[in-house]
């Protein structure tokens, strides 16, 4: 017979000193303390959560700035041997991305049905490497195309045209990050859905590894690179390939280039990766929200004294248009963020 008290002086058995037997525990209390426990969990796991997404688009706004300064930068002493900076960036980037994929492996954190996905998904990962291996000679082309002495007119044609080309193959290849990462979570062989809702034991389907997905793409990257070398090279200054490499190799060599050689390469390897997880733990309109609010913060950063650039004048009229644009975009995607 269960004895019962008054709830002012007692919520639960247990906290009275009155020790039940475990079978005869009643299943309310069962059900009590399971979903506490769930609730618990999923708190934990918030708040894990919550230091993660405020810093991820600071650092992701923090790299595209690098990354757009010191490319800026780099154009000075390396006009003429852009394309090699390209390719060197590309391999920096798949030696670092394959060192990370080898110590998630270790770790257990690839899983099998990560590369059975990757097997049988080619197509999305190749076409996610074509974008970003074509958008790399678009955008140096522009940057010839602006700093060479072709005709004013002609010129600014060809800069916004190849401008327009290249940023539209950037914003192919972050729709394409979310396709593979929405497609992996609702793959049936991953059993995702089945832990999508399970409070307790969640974290045994983890989504696709960024390390997998990023290895894969630099490969692709690389090699559309390397057979577009060529084609490149007879199209700006006719050199040689073995030419090219001796000259732009020697050129980086310099002892004022070297440093922002290897700060503008772990800025990419840094932009690749942040870019990446904003989109695989938000959504890509916050991804292009926050590269929105790079772009002005680049230009305002070219108004400070840098290394082998003149610095620009500061209107605070150009500050406010930028204000503008950022606000604008805000207000135009505020309803994806909210979601």
């Amino acid at each position: 017979m269960f004895l019962h008290l008054p709830s002012s002086q007692c919520s639960l058995p247990n906290s009275c000193g009155l020790h039940w037997p475990r079978s005869r525990v009643p299943p309310l209390a069962d059900r009590l303390s399971i979903k506490l426990r769930r609730l618990r969990v999923q708190r934990q796991a918030v708040d894990r959560r919550l230091p993660g997404s405020v810093n991820l688009p600071v650092l992701f706004v923090s790299a595209a700035v690098a990354n757009r300064v010191s490319n800026r930068v780099l154009l000075a002493p390396l006009l003429h041997h852009t394309y090699f900076l390209a390719l060197t960036t590309t391999v920096a980037q798949l030696v670092v991305y394959l060192t990370w994929l080898k110590r998630r492996c270790r770790k257990g954190l690839v899983q099998d049905l990560m590369w059975s996905f990757a097997k049988r998904n080619p197509a999305l990962i190749t076409a996610f490497g074509m974008c970003e291996g074509a958008f790399f000679p678009l955008v140096v082309l522009a940057g010839v195309a602006a700093f060479t002495s072709f005709p004013r007119t002609s010129g600014s044609v060809a800069v916004v045209a190849l401008c327009i080309a290249a940023y539209g193959l950037q914003a192919g290849a972050m729709v394409l990050k979310e396709v593979v990462f929405s497609r992996y979570q609702k793959n049936p062989a991953g059993s995702c859905a089945g832990h999508a809702n399970d409070g307790i034991g969640g974290d045994r389907c983890l989504p696709f590894d960024p390390a997998l997905f990023l290895t894969a793409g630099t490969g692709c990257r690389l090699l559309v690179q390397f057979l577009a070398w060529p084609v490149f090279q007879q199209l700006t200054q006719g050199l040689s390939l073995r030419s090219c490499f001796a000259a732009g190799f020697q050129a980086m060599q310099q002892p004022s280039v070297l440093p922002l050689v290897v700060f503008y390469i772990a800025a990419n390897v840094a932009l690749s990766i942040t870019a990446l997880l904003l989109v695989q733990k938000t959504s890509a309109a916050a991804t292009v929200l926050a590269n929105v609010v790079a772009l002005p913060l680049s230009a305002l950063v070219f108004c400070l004294p840098l290394p082998l650039l003149e610095q620009q004048a500061f209107h605070w009229q150009f500050a406010l248009s930028l204000v503008l644009i950022v606000l604008g975009n805000l207000l135009y995607s505020h309803r994806s963020l909210r979601e």
